[in-house]
């Protein structure tokens, strides 16, 4: 067992929807860290439509801009911007949009970290 070291902007920029977040994932399910990290940066004024992360627990830590996070069962809104931190349980239906200006970015912590394979098969980013 020892330490390991991941950069970022070091994989491919993947896109689920046109105009969506780009996502980049950082440590994957395929490298058995037991977490996955994506790093997620969200276009001003973008939006994430309605998604559950399957199994995998999630937290949220953005670095730049501001994010809104909306609860899509009963519609609770949690403002995120930096040095903030979130959490969404397994099977939580949520829509994430960047609100601002500017372009807002965050990492995505998932564990175990199986979302993380699924954010590796989308598209790339071009």
């Amino acid at each position: 067992m020892t330490v390991r070291r991941w950069e970022l902007g070091q994989g491919p920029r993947r896109r689920a929807v046109p105009g969506g977040p780009i996502a980049e994932v950082v440590v994957g399910a395929d490298q058995d860290a037991g977490v996955g990290v994506v790093d997620v940066t969200v276009p001003a004024g973008a939006a994430m439509p309605e998604h559950a992360h399957g199994n995998s627990t999630t937290l949220l830590l953005p670095r730049e801009g501001r994010l809104r996070l909306i609860e899509s069962k009963s519609g609770a809104v949690t403002e995120l911007g930096p040095g903030a931190v979130a959490t969404i349980p397994v099977g939580l239906h949520v829509r994430l949009e960047n609100p601002g200006e500017s372009e807002a970015r965050m990492l995505v912590v998932l564990t175990p970290p199986d979302f993380a394979a699924s954010v590796a098969a989308w598209p790339e980013a071009t």
